[in-house]
This record gives structure tokens, C-alpha cells and sequence, in this order.
């Protein structure tokens, strides 16, 4: 018996659709879903976060930073001083700051979960006075009163968890890595409107604790400078700083009413004089 493949109708199997065009518009589709959700998670976490009870910032911080190694002279006035700009800037009794000091040499200051704060060597040799490195410490105060380190990072969270519906194994390494120790070290990046806020919370800070604001802008303009001559201090890749935002301290000092000029404070010599060996790198 002899078989013969029949002679098919003409258009069976013969669609007149597009294949390629429909998966493209299926594909646009699910991208166009993803970013509206990875949207709606990012507002979420910016909105809801800062509800989040302070002590369970705290619970999680406190074991990162347990076995900080502590410094006998310059940690203690640094904590010292973190407490008067905490109480000049009206920190809330449920939020509490603790000040940590890095012997290494980076021009830098960063504040994180839980109210830590970490200052380096390195920015303590920069500043020429208490009341420059006061506008720094103050600013960082100022991030942990408005929670700007909690939003970071549940933004930062959200955004993995959007990035799991695209690629399961980078959006599940985005949140590990943003809810990890070294996530919580390292939340250094706050947005332009944040950095905005603490600039006019520090600067009002200042105003309170010394009663003139003179000195705010003597860091920023060093690290100004700083900037065009070689590899720009690390300062600059976790605190925008330009010329701009230099005015804008001015102008919200006159805006305010607050005295530019007044008596420097300088940074205790037995503090300094320690703050130098340092540098020396003296035994």
C-alpha cells in the first residue's frame, strides 16, 4: 500500500498575524508592567518607610556595629559633639545617634542605619575648625532625623524585589545585597532633594548651637578645590558638591536671618594634636 502526504488547503497553518510583531508587543507589554510595579514599590518604600519604628533600625545596626574597634581620645569627642548638634537640631527622643571614628585616611563621613555615623581620619585632617566639621556632622544627623538611611534602603530592596519578576538571579542578589551588613555600611547615596534637607537642617543647626553659621561653607569650598587637582576625595562620590550648592547655603542663611560671621571654634588641641600624630602615622 502506497502513502501520499494529502494536499493541504491553501492557508492551513498560514496565519495572517505577525508573529515577531506580536512578541514584541508582548514583551513591551510585560516591560511597561514591570516599571509601572518597580514605580509603585519605589513610592511605597519612600512613603512607608520612615513608619518603620526607629528600634528596629537599631536592632539590626547595633549588631553590625558591636565590634567596632573604639578610639580613647577622638571617638569620645566626636560623640560629644554629635550629642550637642543632636540636641541643638531637636532630634526626637526615640532617635539616637552614635558617632564612630575610622583611622582610615578618606575624605569622608557617611551616616547609616540606626543612627551611626561614621567619620574618617581623613575628613578630620581636612576640616580647619569645629565648626566645618560641625556642618559635616550636623548633615548627617540630619539624614538620620529625617530617616533619608531607611528610605535608601528599602528603595533599594524594592527595587531588587521589581528586578526579581525580570531576572530572578540578579533581582534576589539586589535585595541580598541591599539588606546585607555591607549594605547597611555603605548607604552612602541619597538623593538630590535629601541632601537638600540635611544642608538646611545642618545649617539651622549651627545656627542654634553657635548662634551664627560662620564656617558652614569652609569644607565644602576645600573639597571644591579639591576637586579639580587629581582623584577627587571620596567625599564627592557619596555628597554632591558644587558651587551651587555652596550659593545656596548663603542664601538660605540670608533668607533666615541667620548671622554669616562669628567667633571659629577651634577643635580642642589635645584632639587636634592627636589628630595630627595620626596623620604622621606616629607609633
Amino acid at each position: 500500500m502506497r502513502y501520499e502526504n494529502p494536499e493541504l488547503p491553501e492557508g492551513i497553518n498560514a496565519s495572517e498575524r505577525r508573529p515577531l510583531l506580536s512578541f514584541f508587543k508582548l514583551a513591551g507589554a510585560t516591560l511597561a508592567l514591570a516599571a509601572a510595579l518597580c514605580g509603585v514599590l519605589l513610592l511605597a518604600a519612600g512613603h512607608l518607610a520612615p513608619l518603620l519604628p526607629f528600634r528596629y533600625e537599631t536592632a539590626a545596626a547595633d549588631a553590625v556595629f558591636r565590634d567596632w574597634p573604639s578610639e580613647k581620645l577622638i571617638e569620645p569627642y566626636l560623640g560629644q559633639l554629635g550629642e550637642r548638634l543632636a540636641r541643638a537640631q531637636g532630634l526626637p527622643p526615640d532617635l539616637r545617634i552614635e558617632v564612630h571614628y575610622d583611622d582610615d585616611a578618606v575624605v569622608n563621613a557617611f551616616a547609616t542605619l540606626g543612627g551611626h555615623i561614621v567619620v574618617y581620619q581623613g575628613l578630620l585632617e581636612a576640616v580647619p575648625d569645629e565648626n566645618a566639621l560641625a556642618m559635616v556632622l550636623a548633615h548627617e544627623i540630619a539624614h538620620v532625623r529625617h530617616r533619608h538611611p531607611i528610605v535608601g534602603l528599602s528603595r533599594s530592596a524594592a527595587l531588587g524585589f521589581a528586578l526579581m519578576l525580570l531576572d530572578a538571579d540578579s533581582g534576589a542578589q539586589s535585595v541580598a545585597s541591599a539588606i546585607s551588613q555591607g549594605g547597611m555600611l555603605t548607604m552612602l547615596s541619597f538623593s538630590r532633594s535629601q541632601e537638600e534637607e540635611a544642608d538646611a537642617t545642618a545649617l539651622e543647626t549651627l545656627a542654634r548651637a553657635y548662634g551664627h553659621v560662620g564656617g558652614a561653607d569652609r569644607f565644602f569650598r576645600h573639597m571644591l578645590a579639591q576637586e579639580g587637582s587629581g582623584e577627587p576625595p571620596r567625599f564627592l562620590s557619596s555628597h554632591p558638591l558644587s558651587s551651587e550648592r555652596i550659593e545656596m547655603l548663603g542664601r538660605l542663611a540670608a533668607r533666615h536671618g541667620w548671622k554669616a560671621d562669628g567667633d571659629m571654634t577651634p577643635i580642642p588641641p589635645v584632639v587636634r594634636a592627636e589628630i595630627e600624630r595620626r596623620r604622621r602615622g606616629d607609633s
